[in-house]
């Protein structure tokens, strides 16, 4: 998906709020101020947010030394969602339909997006699993995707933010209880860039346990087809079920040709338009 002018703004504005708050030194402020303006006024026709947001980071790390750290945010939530895993993993066992009652988790949770919202708090964690009840995913689309699940040998599962990833091991946790054939491959960012999963957040939620946990090879906050690892790409296209999560990965897969099921926030105007839902409503649709 193509960057447009709301993408470019609230990059910018969320990007800026967040280093102002934790660099002093007004000379390097003001070359990163001019620097990120550059960048979104002149992006390669071609470009998509992820990729933006990637050459931010970058310019960020050329300037300050390293790139825009949200370690304490990522550990913050998911330590507090951690707290809460036990608690919702039964209750989503003791619900009519698990599968729907994960899901509807996992698609709230993604409203935890620091490129979106800079200034996110605990509070948000709340709202995530209060807002849970009002998720209300697609039901011919829920049902194709049990009807992969009941027949596939392997879920390629496409994650996005910390915290957000405790939901989804709760989501895979669900799958595998009632799928016990599938085989999960839960693939994450090679680097650190905003607050989206790694490999060692990943191993810090004990997601592990659950799911071979791979890396994708780059640092975009998506799956960037030109850039992603060969396995990766093996993965896409041979796994039985592929379910992605949030706007990052489905700004650089959708309508790439690939058989898969996304589940996402519409935290912004253009994403709400494009798949015709209320701004701030949770999504899952089938591409």
């Amino acid at each position: 998906m193509l960057l447009d002018e709301e993408c470019k703004s609230c990059l910018y504005g969320s990007q800026m709020k967040k280093v102002e708050s934790t660099q002093t030194d007004a000379e390097k402020l003001r070359c990163f101020r001019d620097g990120v303006n550059a960048l979104c006024e002149n992006p390669p026709s071609d470009y998509c947010a992820p990729l933006l947001m990637r050459d931010i980071d970058g310019l960020h790390r050329n300037i300050f030394g390293t790139g825009i750290d949200y370690t304490r945010e990522k550990s913050l939530f998911n330590r507090a969602l951690l707290c809460l895993e036990d608690k919702l993993y039964a209750e989503v066992m003791a619900s009519p339909d698990p599968v729907c009652s994960a899901l509807k988790f996992a698609m709230s949770a993604n409203y935890i997006d620091f490129a979106r919202i800079s200034d996110l708090n605990e509070g948000a964690v709340n709202y995530v699993v209060s807002a849970a009840a009002d998720v209300q995913p697609d039901k011919s689309v829920l049902d194709q995707l049990k009807c992969k699940l009941e027949i596939a040998e392997k879920l390629c599962f496409l994650h996005d933010n910390c915290g957000e990833i405790v939901l989804d091991k709760i989501l895979i946790r669900v799958i595998k209880e009632l799928y016990p054939a599938i085989r999960v491959i839960s693939v994450v960012r090679g680097k650190p860039i905003i607050n989206d999963v790694t490999q060692d957040d990943a191993r810090e939620v004990g997601l592990q346990e659950y799911a071979e946990v791979i890396g994708n090879g780059t640092n975009v906050p998506g799956t960037y087809l030109k850039e992603v690892s060969p396995r990766v790409r093996r993965e896409l296209k041979e796994c039985g079920v592929v379910l992605s999560k949030g706007l990052g990965n489905l700004e650089t897969l959708y309508g790439e040709g690939y058989n898969i099921f996304y589940a996402f926030n519409c935290k912004c105007a253009h994403i709400a338009r494009r798949f015709g839902a209320p701004l701030w409503t949770a999504v899952l649709v089938r591409d």
